[in-house]
């Protein structure tokens, strides 16, 4: 989702968007990019002061912006890629929010746009596609690095070392060896996928806090299945959901429902209940802000892959069936629209496309 009124879809050889967003079914695109026989790889998007960008990156090793509000391509440049191909299935779900080879980091008002290569990582200015710095990593291993704090952060071959680049210049900043023999250091509370993550942890548990200065600073263990709200950990309850500051275990608030805890970001926190009603509680409070429907049936019956937060007004969830990911796309992905773009409104709000998918009715 772009800026609230595009929305950005791939498939095998091609990019596009359509408007406007809140339409009940996806229509004429507003603009579409396509090449052939490249297939796309990864597609993220970003805010730059040239306006939003759609980055796309294909399997013959091109990097292409397009500029979100026009579809033009506004810079492209050349990386080394290992063979890839596309593998986003029916959604494209997999390569618009977990690309693997295409990753974004932050620094100040700079974003840069990384591209991951066989031994070989290559940084390009978001908005201009300049060439910000170029590295060789370590031959023998092919590691799944990942963002934040201004850092781009690579897994040593030793499975138990991580180096950290700082993401403006490439500059070394240090390295980090897990204290914990036969731990890898892994990526969590990531804002998405592997982009922008705040902690390093070992087993999923024991935490350190990732500094833009390449110093990682000890922090409580993370709770099963918590998430980032902004500077908060969220995470599941017995009772519901509770909040906590990323530095301490007291909980700044607690909510008590039934339901699932689906989603976060800074704008809210998002569980389903049983009816697959979505309800959106604020970060900092807990309280019931925002609610939405993501059921066209009653009793569908589907569970959640690929969850997206819009950063607003709606809540993108790629649907699927209880048949294994190997199974065929006509058995796995459920139903004609596997992907429900959920509308959330205030609760004294009826949505705008009542039918859209309301069997669920909040109060």
């Amino acid at each position: 989702m772009v800026e609230e009124r595009l929305r950005v879809y791939a498939e095998k050889w091609r990019v596009w968007a359509d408007a406007p967003v809140g339409e009940r079914y996806e229509s004429t695109p507003y603009w579409a990019y396509r090449r052939w026989p490249a297939e796309v790889v990864g597609v993220v998007t970003t805010p730059t002061i040239a306006g939003p960008m759609v980055v796309t990156q294909w399997s013959d090793g091109e990097v292409i912006a397009l500029d979100a509000r026009k579809g033009e391509i506004a810079w492209r440049a050349t990386a080394p890629i290992a063979p890839l191909k596309y593998d986003g299935r029916r959604t494209g779900a997999s390569v618009v929010y977990e690309p693997r080879s295409l990753l974004t980091a932050r620094t100040g008002n700079q974003t840069a746009i990384v591209a991951v290569g066989p031994q070989t990582l290559s940084a390009f200015d978001a908005t201009t596609g300049a060439v910000l710095w170029q590295r060789n990593t370590k031959p023998g291993c092919e590691p799944a690095p990942w963002t934040g704090s201004g850092l781009v952060v690579v897994p040593d071959c030793d499975g138990q070392t991580i180096i950290l680049y700082s993401a403006s210049d490439g500059i070394e900043k240090g390295h980090w060896v897990s204290p914990e023999k036969g731990f890898a250091p892994a990526p969590s509370l990531c804002e998405m996928s592997r982009f922008e993550c705040r902690l390093v942890t070992l087993g999923g548990v024991d935490a350190w806090i990732l500094s833009v200065n390449g110093r990682l600073t000890a922090v409580p263990p993370l709770e099963p299945g918590a998430l980032l709200a902004g500077e908060r950990v969220v995470y599941p309850t017995a009772k519901g959901v509770a909040a906590r500051p990323l530095g301490s275990r007291d909980p700044l608030w607690t909510w008590d429902g039934v339901g699932t805890l689906i989603a976060a970001d800074a704008i809210g926190v998002y569980v389903l209940t049983d009816d697959r009603t979505v309800l959106g509680l604020s970060p900092a409070t807990g309280h019931l802000v925002v609610v939405g429907c993501a059921s066209s049936q009653p009793n569908d019956g589907w569970r959640i892959a690929h969850v997206h937060p819009t950063g607003g007004s709606y809540l993108v969830l790629e649907r699927v069936t209880n048949e294994p990911p190997t199974a065929k796309d006509q058995q796995y992905f459920y139903g004609p629209r596997p992907v429900a773009l959920v509308e959330l409104y205030t609760p004294t709000k009826l949505p705008v496309w009542a039918g859209k998918f309301a069997a669920c009715r909040p109060v």
